[in-house]
């Protein structure tokens, strides 16, 4: 009787609707262009619903997982949300059978393409600073393989400056940043004789020596060039380091046939490794589902340091749960001197790229002995993921300017993908993933001691931008 009671009022409920999340744009979110597409991604459910945004169809995943690539639409009146006046609008719509949600997703453009950058300051007259902490630069644009040093107390010359930086020139053609936190404001450092270029030395700094070191030039600006040719052989580096009114660079060497481990059976024995897990306190790129880039990284790295340490390797981290801005890396890599460092990443595209059309696997590197590293683990990732080869490139990124070692930076694939980011939180994939990885670094070391299992079939010079 209860029952009888009942059925009716089950005709009376609504039927199941329709749930929309947008992971990407988010509300306020500044785009980097002001027309033409943008990707858009998140989850509906149920998954067999369709997805539109400003009328164009998203693909959607078995599980509800959609990305499109959809136009940028323009608000005919400007929206305020969080106190920031939007003025692009984000349209999604999603249908499952006659059940049907909407979501608007206000965004803001720069006025004009340049406009993406943020903006800088120009100062007139330019205005003078104290470093207060030692400088080891990697330069940026073109001069790759070089840094820059300088030393706590020097003053320099700044014409500009950014929201993170001022700008100096320390020589006719090469110009650097220097974090807001590395320097103090002076009234007149224009007293000094020792001025060149806009580079002053006021520290007690005589000369620069280099100990050791064949085919490397330093220009009197305090920059050091590497020369190719000059590093044939593998576990190559440099620290750079102030000593007694000197700038020293101690070459570490340790030429190809020489065998890392004593034990034939675990060539990684007491190998130094830093993983560093990508991003944090910044969350890096987000998948549709919501996995955060720094949260893959690191459950990668674990991964990893789980099977280099089961080789006899000793694994440290850049940093775990602990947040570790990027410019901070650097020096925490010095404090764990490792003999070689891996940056992990997943990869993302900028607004403007389809990332449906742009996947694969990446691996980027800088100094001439980090190459056979990079190429190495490259061949190895491209074996046992089965991914597109998107290149094995020089590029000048901040954590391989890292000059210690072989450091290189790692993107296995786009994390923006519904199907790939599903891979990323799977155990099975991380562990295929990290043991590509460690295959690489193995086959690097054999390389470095001089066995033909090493990079005889490393990927030859790969992709170069």
């Amino acid at each position: 009787m209860l029952f009888l009671l009942i059925l009716p009022l089950l005709f009376c409920l609504p039927a199941f609707a329709v749930t929309l999340k947008v992971v990407r744009p988010e509300p306020a979110e500044a785009l980097a262009i002001s027309e033409g597409r943008t990707f858009v991604i998140g989850t509906v459910d149920p998954a067999d619903s369709s997805v539109t945004c400003n009328g164009v169809k998203c693909d959607v995943s078995e599980d509800g997982a959609f990305i499109g690539f959809v136009p940028i639409r323009r608000t005919d009146e400007m929206v305020e949300e969080r106190e920031k006046k939007c003025d692009a609008m984000f349209h999604f719509v999603a249908r499952s059978g006659e059940d049907e949600t909407s979501k608007d997703v206000p965004t803001y453009t720069p006025k004009s393409p340049s406009a993406a950058e943020p903006p800088e300051k120009i100062f007139d007259p330019p205005r003078w600073i104290r470093l207060v902490k030692n400088q080891f630069i990697g330069l940026e644009g073109e001069r790759l393989g070089e840094i820059w040093c300088a030393p706590k107390g020097a003053v320099m010359k700044s014409a500009r400056a950014n929201q993170s930086s001022y700008r100096c020139k320390v020589h006719s053609d090469i110009e650097v940043g220097i974090l807001k936190s590395d320097f103090e404001e002076i009234e007149n450092g224009s007293s000094s004789e020792d001025r060149s270029e806009g580079f002053v030395i006021r520290a007690d700094v005589k000369s620069i020596a280099v100990q050791g070191a064949k085919g490397v030039e330093v220009t009197s600006a305090g920059s050091i060039h590497y020369e190719d040719g000059a590093f044939q052989g593998v576990y190559r580096g440099f620290k750079v380091r102030f000593d007694k009114g000197l700038v020293k660079l101690d070459e570490r060497v340790r030429g190809k046939g020489r065998p890392f481990s004593d034990d034939p059976d675990k060539p990684l024995k007491d190998l130094r490794v830093c993983l560093d897990p990508g991003h944090h306190p910044d969350s890096g790129a987000v998948g549709p589902r919501g996995l955060e880039e720094r949260i893959s990284n690191l459950l990668i790295a674990r991964q990893t340091a789980k099977l280099l340490e089961a080789e006899g390797a000793k694994v440290s981290f850049s940093r775990e749960e602990n947040p570790l801005p990027l410019k901070q890396r650097h020096d925490r890599m010095r404090e764990l001197n490792p003999d070689l460092v891996v940056s992990i990443h997943n990869n993302s595209v900028g607004d403007g790229q389809d990332p449906r059309e742009k996947h694969g696997t990446q691996t980027f590197w800088l100094f001439p002995w980090s190459k056979p590293l990079a190429e190495s683990i490259h061949k190895a990732m491209l074996k046992h993921l089965e991914t597109t080869d998107m290149g094995c490139i020089r590029r000048n990124l901040y954590i391989p300017r890292f000059p210690d070692c072989p450091t290189i930076l790692i993107e296995p694939e786009y994390i923006i993908l519904p199907n790939q980011e599903k891979k990323f939180m799977d155990a099975e994939y991380r562990e295929k993933l990290a043991g590509a990885i460690v295959e690489g670094i193995r086959n690097f070391i054999l390389y470095a001691a001089g066995s033909d299992k090493g990079l005889s079939e490393a990927p030859e010079q790969g992709k170069k931008e």
